[in-house]
Order: C-alpha cells, then structure tokens, then sequence
C-alpha cells in the first residue's frame, strides 16, 4: 500500500490510560471503536488539548481509514464520521492516509472483503507473541487497483447497499411498535 497513501501509522495511549480520559474534549480512537465499515460510539474516550498536542503526529483528518493492528480485533477497519474530528488514535489503531490516486471508501472496502481480510488475519497470526500487524507489513501489502471511475462505480454501488440495510434496519427497528399497536387493537 505504499504507492497508493500519504500515511500508515499508529498512535499511542497518553501516559495513565484509561485513568486521564476525560469526559468531553478531543476524541480518542480505541480499537473497540472500530469495526468493518462502521464506527462504533460506546465506549469512546476523550482527551484534552495538551494531550492531545503530544499525539499530533497521529491526528486523524477527514477520509482516513483507520485499521485495527493488534489483538483480537486486528483488521477491522472504517472511516471514522467527520462529526468525531478532531481525534487522535491509540497504539492499537492504524492510520492509513490514501493519496489521490485512489478512493478512501474502495480502500476500506477491500479492505474489509473476504479476500483481503483472509490475507490480512493470516499476517497478523504470524505475529511471536500475539496477533500485530505492522506498518511495514501494510506498506508491503499489495492491493488490486482500478481506474478512478472503476473505484467510483464500485463505490457507488456499495453506497446504495448500505442505504438499503439502513432502510430495513428502520423497519426492523418498527416491528416491536407494529405488532404492540395490533395487540392494543385486539385485546
């Protein structure tokens, strides 16, 4: 993946852990925030500015894709929502930084396909003492490119899939109401 970002790299946890969270401020970016396709809100951390200013160097910007490289989450990977940057990253999470040669959102997905997610895990299981995935190992990391248009397309179409599981998700998420308003009507 060299040829195709501008960054790979990893955070790190300011010193205490998870004892100098704060309740609001600058987000912080745990591997249990990440998941394939989708950024997950429960549980995450915040910092302030001054520590913050020590992890400037993994400040996450608008379209990176962030990787979960260690641990029994290694590989899952999304594009974290605007609304949440600011942020910094932990020492479990990747940064990767796509140039404009190719599309943020195709990256992740193949990323996150079958095919490549299986090479990815059989990296990390290589790992001595437990599942990691390093920036050289991404780096090296080979990934079948297409045209832009090609790249947009792909997108594109994986775009109106999500939307559709939004829609049904919704639905689902009104049967409870459905079937309680049937039972009312009836008994």
């Amino acid at each position: 993946m060299y040829d195709i970002t501008t960054k790979i790299g990893s955070g790190s946890t300011p010193l205490g852990g998870e004892g100098v969270y704060k309740g609001k401020g600058i987000t912080f970016i745990r591997s249990q925030n990440i998941y394939d396709g989708h950024f997950v809100v429960d549980g995450l951390a915040y910092i302030d500015e001054e520590q913050a200013k020590k992890l400037d160097n993994v400040t996450v910007e608008k379209n990176d894709i962030l990787f979960n490289i260690t641990g029994a989450s290694i590989a899952r990977c999304c594009i974290v929502e605007n609304k949440y940057l600011p942020a910094r990253v932990n020492q479990h999470v990747c940064i990767i930084r796509v140039n404009k040669n190719v599309l943020p959102k195709y990256i992740q997905q193949i990323l996150v396909s079958k095919q490549y997610k299986d090479k990815l895990l059989q990296i990390g299981k290589r790992a001595t003492s437990r599942e990691a995935i390093t920036k050289s190992q991404l780096d090296n990391f080979e990934i079948s490119l297409m045209s832009i248009s090609e790249q947009q397309q792909i997108v594109a179409e994986i775009e109106k899939i999500e939307n559709t599981i939004q829609e049904l998700e919704k639905e689902i998420e009104n049967i409870p109401k459905q079937t309680e308003a049937i039972l009312k009507k009836y008994l």
